[in-house]
Formats: C-alpha cells, sequence, structure tokens
C-alpha cells in the first residue's frame, strides 16, 4: 500500500480541498465524496457529547472548508462511519457510553473496513497519559481546551498522513497500561475537585455571612438615613412654620401679613372687588404687664389671639403685626362688612373671661382701625398704613371703639 502526500488548494488562506493518494479509499468509492481530477473534499466526523464543544469543532471546520458529519455517541458513530466512510474522526478518549478508545477498537476489529484517521481528545490533565494512547492506536492526539490554530494544525497534520490499517494494532500490547494511569489520574482529579468545592463551599459560607453582616449594616445604616431624612423634614417644615407664623400665638406673623397683601391686592385687581383691613390693639395692654407680670400679658395674647382666629373667616387672614397688634384682613369684603365685624370683634373681647393663675384678667377692651381697598388707597401697603392712623385716632378718641379711615384716594 503506497501515499503520497496531499496537495492543498488554498483561497485566502484557508484549505479548501485535499488530492488524497489513498488506493483503498478510491477502489471502495467512498460515498458522499466527489471525485474530480484526482481531488476530494475532506470529510471529517466529530463526535461530542456536549453541544457547546461540538459547535465550537463544527463551526471552526466546517468554515475551513471541511465537510463535516457529526455524532453525540460511539453507536452512531460507527453506523456513520460505515455509511459515509469520513476521512477522519475527532473523538474524546472519556466520551459518556462508548469511550473513544473502544470505539476505535471497534472499528477496527471489522473486516474489510476502510479507516478513517483518528485524532483524539482529552483535557488537559491527563494529556500526557491520552496522547501515549493514541500513539498506541496510531492517532493523533490535542489537549482540551484548545485555541483554534492548534485544533487546525493537528487536523492538517493527520489528513497529510496515511489512512491506518484495518487490523487493530494494540493486539501485542494491553491498553490496560494506558488506562490505569488515567484512572488514577482521573481519580486524583476527582479528589481535588471535591476538595476545590469544598473549600468554595466554606469560602461561599463565610462571604454570605459577610454579606450578610454588611447587609444588617447597610439596613440600619439606610434606617438611620431615612430617621434622619425624616427629621431635617420636619425640621425644615417646623423652620418655614416659624418663618410665617408667631411663636406666642400661633397667628401668622407680619412678614406673612407683608406677603400677602400684595396677593390679596392683585386678587382684588383682577375681580374688582373691595377688601378691608383691620388694625387692632389691646387696650392698656402695658398695665397687664406692669401689675401681672409678662407671663399674664402673654396669656392674654393667647386667649385674644385665639378668639380672633376661631371668629375669621375661611378667607381671612389673622395676624400678630407686633407687641399687643393684630392685623386681620377681609378679603373680598364690603366697608359695612367690614365695619360690623370690626365692631362684633370689639363687644366680644371684652365679655372674653381670661384667666391666669386662678385670677380672672380682665376686662379685656380692643381699639380698631378700618382701611379699605381701593378707596382708602392705591396699593395694600398704604391701605395698611390708613388702618394704622385710624387706629390711633380710635385710641385719642378714648379707647375701646371703632375708627374707619379717612379716604385718601384722589
Amino acid at each position: 500500500m503506497t501515499f503520497s502526500l496531499p496537495v492543498l488548494t488554498y483561497d485566502r488562506g484557508i484549505i479548501i480541498h485535499f488530492v488524497l493518494c489513498c488506493p483503498e479509499r478510491a477502489e471502495a468509492g467512498s460515498p458522499g465524496i466527489g471525485w474530480k481530477s484526482g481531488e476530494v473534499v475532506a470529510t471529517i466526523l466529530i463526535i461530542e457529547d456536549r453541544p457547546v464543544n461540538l459547535r465550537f469543532v463544527a463551526t471552526l471546520l466546517r468554515d475551513r472548508g471541511y465537510r463535516l458529519l457529526e455524532a453525540c455517541g460511539g453507536e452512531e458513530a460507527l453506523r456513520i462511519v460505515r455509511a459515509e466512510r469520513p476521512d477522519l474522526v475527532i473523538i474524546d478518549i472519556l466520551t459518556s457510553g462508548m469511550d473513544g478508545c473502544q470505539f476505535v477498537l471497534n472499528l477496527r476489529s471489522e473486516p474489510n473496513s476502510v479507516q478513517p484517521r483518528i485524532v483524539f481528545r482529552a483535557p488537559a490533565h491527563i494529556a500526557a497519559e491520552a496522547e501515549a494512547l493514541a500513539t498506541t492506536f496510531g492517532a493523533s492526539f490535542i489537549a482540551k481546551p484548545v485555541n483554534p490554530e492548534t485544533l487546525l494544525a493537528v487536523v492538517d497534520a493527520a489528513l497529510s498522513g496515511p489512512c491506518p490499517p484495518a487490523e487493530a494494532q494494540s493486539e501485542h500490547k494491553s491498553i490496560d497500561s494506558f488506562l490505569r494511569p488515567i484512572a488514577r489520574k482521573l481519580h486524583r482529579h476527582t479528589v481535588n475537585l471535591e476538595r476545590l468545592n469544598a473549600q468554595l463551599g466554606r469560602g461561599i459560607a463565610q462571604r454570605d455571612a459577610q454579606l450578610e453582616v454588611v447587609r444588617a449594616a447597610l439596613d440600619q445604616e439606610i434606617k438611620k438615613r431615612l430617621w434622619a431624612e425624616q427629621e431635617l423634614t420636619q425640621a425644615n417644615l417646623r423652620l418655614q412654620d416659624q418663618v410665617v407664623h408667631d411663636g406666642l400665638t400661633g397667628l401668622h406673623n407680619r412678614r406673612y401679613l407683608e406677603e400677602s397683601l400684595g396677593r390679596e391686592e392683585s386678587r382684588a385687581r383682577r375681580s374688582s372687588q373691595p377688601f378691608g383691613v383691620l388694625m387692632i390693639d389691646i387696650d392698656n395692654f402695658k398695665r397687664f404687664n406692669d401689675t401681672l407680670g409678662h407671663a399674664a400679658g402673654d396669656a392674654v395674647l393667647r386667649a385674644i389671639g385665639q378668639y380672633m382666629l376661631s371668629a375669621a373667616r375661611g378667607e381671612d387672614i389673622v395676624s400678630r403685626y407686633g407687641g399687643e397688634e393684630f392685623v386681620l384682613v377681609m378679603a373680598p369684603a364690603s366697608q359695612g362688612t367690614v365695619l360690623e365685624r370690626a365692631e362684633k370683634l370689639r363687644r366680644e373681647v371684652q365679655n372674653l373671661e381670661i384667666e391666669y393663675e386662678g385670677r380672672r384678667v380682665g376686662p379685656i377692651t380692643i381699639s380698631v382701625g378700618i382701611g379699605m381697598f381701593p378707596d382708602h388707597g392705591e396699593g395694600g401697603q398704604e391701605v395698611l398704613r390708613v388702618a394704622d392712623a385710624a387706629l390711633y385716632q380710635a385710641k385719642r378718641s378714648g379707647r375701646n371703639c371703632v375708627v374707619v379711615g379717612d379716604k385718601v384716594k384722589a
């Protein structure tokens, strides 16, 4: 039996055809291989029970220009070899079911069969033993994992070699001497994997415990931050409340009043409706502070402030202007309505029963000055000044009375 080296045809660096001078294959006819001027596309059978590995090798060789056949196990592969007569078989020595050694022994025990070239594959940790076993079978060997260039080089070299004979080459020596070291090495590798797996399990458990501690600390930190944010929000709300409210009476303060006057002025201009401003002062308030103390004076301010707030309409603005002075903005309201409200406030304040430390304080009287928009001024601040001037007129008139401001608009 004589063989000549194949002639390789290249297309942009990719091997497309092999000229295989193998008389036995030519005489056998090789179904599925089209001969043309002595040229044939090499057919390769891949035996792989792992789909991912199968796709990798098949795609690589198919892109190289080879005709590919695929099998998941040894029995299927034997049927394909009989029917298709591939030029090369790539098989893992540790293939499940029928391993690579048994496959080759079964294949070469078949009489009058054309033998394909064999490339054994095996994991790197048994590479030395597997390569020696491959040599015994007259096969090529490649360790896993492998890079594409190495795999292609091994396949090209295997296809360049002669077809193996049909008789089993290992009859004169037992393959047990090769399989036993592989088995021992696989056992050691399994033990090592179990040890590493146990270490990994302990590491994972330790990491889980650490992560649980970190998670608990993080949860606590998040709760603290949420609590701090809530406290900050509440503090901001309290500050906002303090900015616009009087701390003693709970009424709006002077700042809020002055901001509100501008809004009420704009609203009154849009609706063409008047509004009134009542400047209210507690008569002889200094006397309460001098005779009963400032605490008693504060009690009087709180009582009058709460009464005015309870008597106000929803649209009214009640504020403490400063000291013993209060301002009531009634919008919208006519002068008659404002005057009627002022007189009612004066009478009911006088009838208030205010106690401090078990003693009745009073009677309390108030003086009221009234300014109207737009009759008494072009803007809210001007109307407020008119109401203030009317209040002083009420004071000069003997207190405990209501005075409407003079008409100053031209």
